[in-house]
């Protein structure tokens, strides 16, 4: 991560990640356990295909890992996908995830 633009894209990246997760609810407690349970559902899913596509990309690569910002990169856009799903589920009156 060299330059500032980089910096930068990975932090908006990371408040898109948890504005995605933001569950709102009555109250601030609520919320807040909203949120975390969100994040606690789709974070084993983004991690799983994280670690896929970073072994994909080591192998075409030769061996090499990718750089950490771009790992978290791919998490945060991972886990901005399935936030996106979960909340069309949940908002689309299919059915509430219990809480």
């Amino acid at each position: 991560m060299s330059t500032l633009r980089e910096k930068i894209s990975l932090m908006l990246t990371g408040l898109a990640y948890l504005l995605f997760h933001l569950r709102v609810g009555d109250e601030v407690g609520s919320t807040v356990m909203g949120t975390l349970y969100q994040l606690m559902l789709t974070v084993p899913y983004a991690l799983g295909f994280t670690y896929i596509i970073a072994v994909i990309f080591r192998r075409a690569y030769g061996g090499v890992w990718l750089p950490w910002d771009r790992l978290f990169r791919i998490f945060f856009t991972i886990g901005i996908l399935f936030a996106f799903f979960f909340a069309l589920y949940e908002y689309a009156g299919q059915g509430e995830l219990p809480l």
